[in-house]
């Protein structure tokens, strides 16, 4: 049996009775209006077995996982396997654009792709994103391929539940739009920053040790940035994306080096061989000991291609605001529920060829939209007109703009709304409707008790943000950080640091009925 890492989230997996390639990034093209680009690169790879292969299982839509120009070469005889979320964007553009037979797998359901390998997606349980974990049960035993799902304790459990798991592909590193686009100082950033990378990097290990996996594989990420506006962020403290070598020296201080595998692109996995060995050689490549002259090289290699898609982009020829009436007025007027979550004003700034400052008011039911004329806001996003229409004749997505850091924000007070990202990145009444069912059913009854500097409070066990568990979290500077997205909760009152949130906390002086957790 051969497996191999292709790079970014992408594995091939070979045994006597089949093929199979997870989610293929090869494009040259990049993702996320060329924003994003692989890192190490590997278009330079042999494609031929990975285009040939029996299947092709993709874990979810976002760019750097769903290679649309890459699927659109491999051979017509390839089944490609997704999974089945509640919208059906990745079935509709797949069968739009390709001739290949499309397998639509039910979540927590085995599928049996040959006689010595299973498959089994588990779909996020939490409705926030559609994304999903990828289990292979093979000879050389049981791949779980978490890639960059924001997996929640009872996902996790399931899995663990139901299979051993020897291989563990996880995402380290970041991918997100916060801090970089906001309009803070540079330290702010930078703090910011760290402390993102220092609660992922934990929270990877910690899911690591509890999973009982053999091997930690770290992958999906990061991305490199090629273009002249973000190609500094490569070096930036601001960043959210560290390497794989900056992963390898925590663990090294975690004490799971031992048990580590850094691939390269193209880099077999042999768990009987010394992972050692094999990463310590691997950071000491151009990639890390000379970053600056790699990407320099690699940019070069790229400049036509960006330069040629960005210039591609059509601009409007007059004001978008009816367009902007027709995509949001519906999209407000269908939710009361989103409308009094987000309880206020968007301010889009349109700049370039049609620039325009349009408002979209989240305490109307009717008539949300209208030109600026000096009203307050929360929130402000500035980008180029071209976007805009790319996201009106949705031919881009909310999330996709969003992830290509092509916009600036600016919000007062400076809290993290997280029904306005809900509302842009479903852009659709239907699950608009299937969030605010999943909110309203959230149930937060369960509490640990929490040990600290000799005092013991009762805490609600989970983050009302995704359901982590927060008996896992750490306590810095007086607060409970979560172990899934570093929501940081002050034990003092339970209020969420920079967050519209808070958990219950209360202090006890017994240990009452609820199970004691140090987290000192």
């Amino acid at each position: 049996m051969t497996i191999k890492f292709n790079g970014h989230a992408s594995i091939y997996i070979k045994t006597e009775n089949v093929s199979i390639v997870t989610d293929p990034w090869f494009s040259k093209e990049g993702a996320f209006l060329s924003t994003w680009f692989q890192f190490p690169d590997n278009t330079q790879l042999d494609l031929t077995p990975i285009r040939n292969a029996d299947y092709i299982v993709l874990s979810h839509e976002h760019q750097d996982h769903f290679d649309l120009n890459f699927l659109k070469t491999i051979n017509p005889k390839t089944k490609i396997i997704i999974p089945k979320y509640t919208d059906s964007y990745l079935y509709d553009t797949l069968r739009d654009n390709l001739k290949n037979e499309i397998i639509v797998a039910n979540s927590l359901q085995k599928i049996r792709l040959s006689q010595d390998v299973t498959f089994c997606p588990v779909v996020q349980s939490v409705p926030i994103w559609d994304d999903c974990t990828l289990v292979f049960e093979t000879p050389e035993g049981t791949i779980v391929d978490v890639n960059d799902m924001k997996i929640i304790n009872k996902d996790f459990e399931w899995i663990r539940n139901n299979f051993k798991i020897n291989h563990l592909f996880i995402q380290f590193s970041g991918a997100n739009w916060h801090p970089v686009v906001y309009d803070y100082p540079h330290q702010r950033k930078a703090e910011i920053a760290k402390h993102k990378i220092e609660t992922k990097f934990h929270n990877v290990a910690e899911l690591f040790r509890g999973s009982g996996a053999d091997n930690l594989i770290p992958c999906a990420g990061p991305p490199c940035f090629l273009d002249d506006e973000h190609f500094e962020l490569n070096f930036s403290d601001e960043s959210i994306f560290p390497t794989q070598a900056a992963f390898y020296e925590f663990l090294k201080k975690e004490g799971l080096a031992d048990k580590t595998f850094i691939l390269m692109p193209g880099g077999t996995f042999d768990p009987s061989q010394d992972c050692k060995l094999i990463s310590e050689k691997n950071v000491q490549r151009e990639e890390f000991t000379n970053r600056r002259q790699y990407l320099e090289s690699y940019k070069a290699r790229r400049k036509d291609i960006i330069n040629k898609n960005l210039s591609a982009l059509e601009s409007p020829t007059r004001s978008q605001l009816d367009r902007c009436k027709e995509y949001f007025e519906p999209l407000v007027g269908s939710s009361q529920y989103f409308r009094k979550k987000i309880n206020g004003r968007l301010l889009l700034d349109i700049t370039g060829a049609v620039s325009e400052k349009i408002i979209i008011d989240f305490s109307k039911e009717k008539d949300s939209v209208k030109l600026f004329e000096n009203e307050n806001f929360f929130y402000k996003l500035e980008f180029d007109s071209r976007l805009l229409k790319l996201i009106l004749d949705r031919k881009l997505t909310w999330e996709q703009l969003l992830l290509s850091i092509r916009f600036k924000a600016t919000r007062n007070p400076d809290i993290y709304n997280e029904a306005l990202i809900v509302f842009l990145r479903f852009a659709d009444a239907n699950s608009y409707k299937a969030y605010e069912l999943y909110e309203t059913r959230k149930d937060f009854s369960d509490t640990f008790l929490l040990e600290h500097e000799g005092k013991k409070y009762e805490v609600q066990r989970y983050c009302p943000h995704a359901m982590g568990d927060l008996s896992k979290g750490r306590i810095i500077d007086g607060c409970i950080v979560c172990p899934n997205h570093g929501w940081t909760f002050s034990i003092k009152d339970g209020q969420c640091v920079s967050k519209n949130s808070s958990i219950k906390i209360k202090r006890v002086d017994t240990e009452e009925a609820v199970p004691s957790v140090s987290t000192q």
